[in-house]
């Protein structure tokens, strides 16, 4: 019976057990689920390597690949290697899960250590603690319960099975495809100034009649282009009409201003903050977008009427798609567009709709008492925007910042929806951390609260678990977060040090005291 049990344990549970890791890791192909030691490991070579870096880290994710799935074909066909090549699998797969758990629990915890990922079945793979047990549990019957070897069959005792299984296993490595990155283009017209305002008679049947009933139907995708609003109706834009009802009764009389934001925006929160905190002459209408995983923010909006976009009612509808960069706001005459900003970065945009003089609008420092006023950015070095091409994968070499002008580093061109207007203009502190990440908590929370003695940004890297997001304690840093989409492969915190647009230190490991106090030069 024990020789039975050992034979469908190791012919058949182990080689799926591993095949399934091999398909699971192919299709995602994401080299940042790798176990934590693997990919510590592979950057670090990668970054000690001359040329690509991301190109080995790839290459190396498609080698796994190919052993896992060797060693999963000449395990279930093999009856000669079958044993041996499963004992001492299973053995490197246990050896790796115990450095991952002990190495992060003393880092994190063994609450997190023992219910965090360890990435051997791709993104939505098991706790390293139950990888851990099923791999000793396999080991072990590889181990005690060693099944009598097959007789008889033609490929059981050969090298066909191994060398299939290395033809296979080399197959995928090499030609299966990368996954394309889909990133929504952002429409050129949405990121220049505004027309002037221009009035608009109301139209016959449109203005002045009631708000229109909410759409039988919905897009699937709203994609505004707001620039193409002005002069038109606000009535006749489908975005209006996904507007949860009822809307306001005088909306289409006098002067409106309409905000677009998501609950966990931290721009959107800086917006309200500088411009809503008191109650102005035109009345606002502030539209939430629900469609974001993060921690919702509280976001001060005086005198606005509340309302929110479409969701789904129910599981068997799907919520439509909001590809818009917020915050964003539009002015209404009489129910008509008149201006709009979708860069609340850019004074003069924003100026024209908020209907304040252009300093009035320019975002206001986080640190109010900065000892020297900080010198006006150069405009022949404005942020450059997103980058034209957009890599599937980032492994930045954050040593190799040093001296260099950060507006010209591509990775850090990265950053969706902007910087702060006066960000190349005097010196800044940027931190790259993870909202789920504790270590990064405790970094914000123990320099960064309160008022701050030199102006700070944090940037996010959205890849965040949605479980365990945690509030940004830095109520005074500028926040901003990189494009979604890419992976990036990133261990977090990493700290920098900007002086009129210049990466002067870089700190990856902040528990070095003495470099990290260093490089903050605060003042004591």
């Amino acid at each position: 019976m024990s020789q039975l049990v050992g034979l469908i344990t190791l012919h058949g549970l182990t080689s799926a057990w591993i095949g399934y890791g091999a398909v699971m890791k192919t299709l995602e192909m994401n080299p940042q689920l790798l176990p934590p030691p693997i990919l510590k490991a592979l950057t670090s070579i990668a970054k000690s390597m001359p040329g690509d870096s991301m190109a080995f880290l790839e290459g190396s994710l498609r080698v796994i690949i190919g052993a896992e799935i060797f060693l999963a074909i000449a395990i279930m066909f093999s009856a000669k290697y079958a044993r041996a090549l499963a004992i001492l699998t299973l053995s490197l797969f246990c050896v790796i899960l115990v450095y991952a758990i002990v190495t992060t629990a003393m880092k994190d915890g063994i609450t997190v250590a023992l219910t965090s990922g360890c990435g051997c079945f791709g993104e939505k793979g098991l706790p390293a603690s139950a990888m851990l047990t099923v791999d000793a549990l396999l080991l072990a019957s590889a181990i005690f319960l060693a099944p009598r070897r097959r007789t008889g069959g033609a490929l059981t005792g050969s090298f066909i099975p191994p060398v299939a299984g290395a033809v296979v296993g080399a197959a995928v490595a090499v030609f299966w495809p990368t996954p394309e990155v889909i990133v929504v283009p952002r429409d050129p017209a949405d990121t220049q100034p505004a027309p002037a305002p221009t009035p608009s008679a109301p139209q016959a049947g449109g203005i002045g009649s009631a708000w229109p009933e909410s759409p039988t139907k919905y897009d699937k995708i709203y994609f505004p282009k707001f620039n193409e609003w002005v002069g038109k109706p606000f009535r006749d834009q489908k975005l209006a009409l996904a507007i949860s009802r009822p809307m306001p009764a005088d909306i289409e009389k006098g002067d409106w201003l309409v905000t677009f934001s998501r609950p966990d925006c931290g721009e959107c929160q800086k917006f309200y903050r500088e411009h809503f905190s008191k109650p102005r002459k035109e009345r606002v209408l502030k539209v939430s977008i629900k469609d974001s995983t993060g921690t919702p923010l509280p976001m001060s909006c005086v005198g606005c009427e509340e309302r929110e976009v479409y969701r789904a009612k129910s599981k068997d509808e799907r919520s439509p798609e909001y590809l818009l960069q917020t915050p964003c706001v539009i002015r209404l005459k009489d129910g008509v567009v008149t201006a709009v900003c979708t860069d609340v970065d850019k004074p003069e945009e924003l100026a024209k709709v908020l209907g304040e003089p252009a300093s009035a609008a320019e975002p206001v420092p986080p640190v109010a008492h900065v000892e020297q006023p900080a010198k006006r950015p150069d405009p022949a070095l404005a942020w450059p925007g997103l980058p034209k091409k957009i890599e599937r994968n980032y492994l930045p070499e954050f040593a190799e910042f040093v001296g260099k002008r950060f507006n010209e580093i591509p990775f850090a061109t990265l950053i969706d929806g902007g910087v702060p207007g006066d960000f190349l203009a005097g010196r800044w502190i940027v931190i790259y951390f993870r909202e789920d990440c504790d270590h990064c908590h405790t970094l914000l929370s123990s320099y960064f609260t309160g008022k701050l003695p030199v102006r700070t940004m944090t940037i996010a890297i959205p890849d965040a678990d949605p479980n365990n997001i945690m509030e940004n304690p830095c109520d005074e840093c500028a926040k901003v977060s990189l494009l979604k989409g890419p992976t990036y492969i990133v261990g977090t915190p990493v700290v920098l040090s900007i002086n009129d647009g210049v990466v002067e230190c870089v700190i990856e490991n902040v528990d070095d005291m003495a470099a990290l106090e260093a490089c903050l030069k605060f003042p004591k």
